[in-house]
């Protein structure tokens, strides 16, 4: 039917579950039978009247209910999980490094500027390290996500 839309059955009702309404409930709210309920979370069709309902009734916007249906079922990739962990244990060792060094800073017998300067020095190396991390990363992710 050209007038039908596929859409992500799993997502169809992860959204309605996640208001925590019954099958019976969304058909009302959206003013669909509840068969037109039961064929969205089975195979995924939908008119484009009946998607315009879910759509209004779910607070989801209607031009991109197909994605964030799509986007709500989608589990991150196993390269995406490693380049997300890699990215925490980054800004670990950037915290700790930066505890370490100051812990080291503070206890030496610096006077009160050389270990001001010594601090703001170490937080500027700290946030360029963080910065680079997260700029790092994303690129990472971004050649995953477009290979």
């Amino acid at each position: 039917m050209e007038n039908e839309l596929q859409l992500n059955p799993a997502g169809v009702k992860k959204l309605r579950e996640s208001k925590s309404w019954t099958q019976e409930h969304l058909a009302t709210a959206a003013g669909v039978s509840l068969r037109t309920i039961q064929r969205m979370e089975a195979d995924g069709s939908a008119s484009a009247e009946s998607r315009l309902a879910i759509a209004s009734a779910l607070g989801v916007p209607v031009e991109n209910i197909h994605l964030a249906f799509e986007a709500r079922n989608t589990a991150p990739s196993p390269e995406l999980r490693r380049i997300a962990s890699g990215t925490r244990w980054g800004y670990a060792g950037v915290c700790l490094g930066t505890l370490a060094s100051a812990a080291g800073i503070l206890s030496g017998s610096a006077s009160p500027e050389q270990a001001s300067t010594a601090l703001g020095i170490l937080g500027a190396v700290a946030g360029i390290a963080a910065g680079a991390i997260g700029v790092l990363s994303q690129r990472a992710a971004t050649r995953v996500r477009s290979a």
